[in-house]
């Protein structure tokens, strides 16, 4: 090996990898899938949706599933289904995405906890200590795709009586000691947004297993649907069969081309994860011979891992001086697909409208929140806070063939970048 390419020697990737055949198999079949609905000239009146959503509770193992517009309104409507009163509490992960904020919107209060920092998902042992007597849910995301620690977080939950809602976005396929995440806790949300593991370009689906909370998220997105509604505090809101029914006014309802797309998608999805796994767990090995270094941690329960993002883990006290961006920009000039990844995500306290003035320029309740959030000033959150600068994120493998000889030039790349370091100074 000769000096770092960053600083003028040669790269250590120089293979390319190939595309997969199965993903030009799945655009083909999706490409014909959209046109026969496009052409057929009934896209609203198709039975793609429910369809859909039947395919995808028999999928998860659970009783019912609700496509939406998007992952994010599917947290909405998990929200809305568990706070009854204005200012009622849900425990969520600082570490997460921007989607938090439904809690608010929903009425609800968002309490955030700390991570794991080797899982980067909501830590159980910080759980217990944020319960009020004005919590009534507990949202975990399953970050990247790693499950988090479905039991012992079910196990304070049903102590307090707490609802457990999972956001999947990240985990399309993961399993959780052999079970679908989406299907172990109360409510399962899942994006279909263009970079997901599973996409219709954009959309939603939510799982569950509770006809209130499945009747709930239809009366809060899906007007079309309230006369079908069977529990009775919904009855007196049903009208004519031939008229439209107020629901509360927001419209969640998926398109049915981003739905047809996705149920191509999931023909699919257990091949492309598959193929993800094969090649990660592959570099995860030729990184533990690396200082520096070091392939994602997989939790004993994590029984299948579908990663949204393969995200390497880096180690900055063995780089004394040297930063994150700067390794990252070294891996690129050695031919490595590498970037800060989605571990990037700022810990939510952080995001400016978190600390607006009041009145802020959202909602009333909006507004209180700001009012109630003062009590959580002094927390901190070390772990969500060092993750900004331990991971890095490498290539999307799930549609590139196995290739022995370009991994290893991968992992070339790594362990030159940890022998010449100091060329970075």
């Amino acid at each position: 090996m000769g000096k770092l390419a960053v600083t003028g020697g040669k790269k250590a990737v120089s293979k390319e990898i190939e595309k997969d055949p199965v993903y030009g198999e799945m655009v083909n079949e999706e490409v014909e899938s959209l046109s026969r609905l496009i052409k057929a000239r009934k896209i609203s009146k198709s039975n793609t949706v429910l369809d859909f959503e039947k395919e995808w509770a028999d999928h998860l193992g659970v009783k019912y599933s609700l496509a939406q517009c998007n992952g994010t309104s599917t947290l909405h409507a998990a929200y809305f289904g568990v706070v009854k009163e204005t200012g009622d509490e849900i425990i969520a992960p600082v570490h997460t995405h921007l989607s938090a904020a439904s809690i608010i919107t929903a009425g609800g209060i968002p309490v955030f906890c700390d991570i794991d920092p080797l899982t980067l998902n909501i830590d159980p042992e910080l759980i217990e200590e944020k319960i009020t007597g004005r919590t009534r849910a507990i949202s975990v995301t399953h970050c990247y795709g790693h499950p988090a620690d479905m039991d012992r977080i079910k196990d304070v939950a049903g102590k307090h009586n707490l609802a457990v809602i999972e956001d999947c976005s990240h985990a399309h396929g993961t399993e959780y000691k052999g079970k679908k995440v989406g299907s172990v806790g109360d409510i399962g949300c899942f994006s279909l947004q263009g970079q997901k593991l599973m996409t219709g370009g954009e959309a939603g689906i939510l799982s569950t297993g509770s006809l209130e909370y499945y009747e709930r998220a239809i009366f809060l997105g899906h007007f079309e649907r309230v006369n079908s509604l069977s529990l009775p505090e919904y009855r007196p809101y049903a009208g004519r069969e031939d008229t439209p029914v107020m629901n509360v006014s927001f419209k969640y309802r998926a398109h049915p081309l981003a739905i047809e797309m996705a149920r191509v998608e999931k023909k699919y999805m257990e091949h492309r994860n598959s193929l993800q796994m094969k090649n990660c767990n592959y570099i995860s090995k030729g990184l533990e011979k690396i200082e520096g270094f070091d392939g994602p941690f997989i939790a004993p329960y994590a029984t299948k891992v579908a990663w949204l993002e393969y995200l390497v883990r880096f180690y900055p006290e063995d780089f004394r001086g040297i930063s994150r961006k700067r390794v990252i920009e070294a891996l690129q000039a050695e031919g490595v697909e590498a970037s800060p990844g989605r571990a990037g995500y700022l810990p939510l306290v952080r995001q400016p409208l978190l600390h607006a003035k009041v009145p802020s320029p959202c909602s009333p309740l909006w507004d209180h929140y700001l009012k109630e959030s003062g009590r959580f000033s002094n927390w901190t959150f070390p772990a969500a806070d060092r993750s900004l600068d331990e991971r890095i994120g490498i290539n999307n493998f799930r549609d590139r063939l196995f290739d022995e000889e370009y991994l290893q030039q991968v992992i070339e790349a790594f362990s030159k970048i940890s022998i010449y370091r100091k060329e970075l100074m």
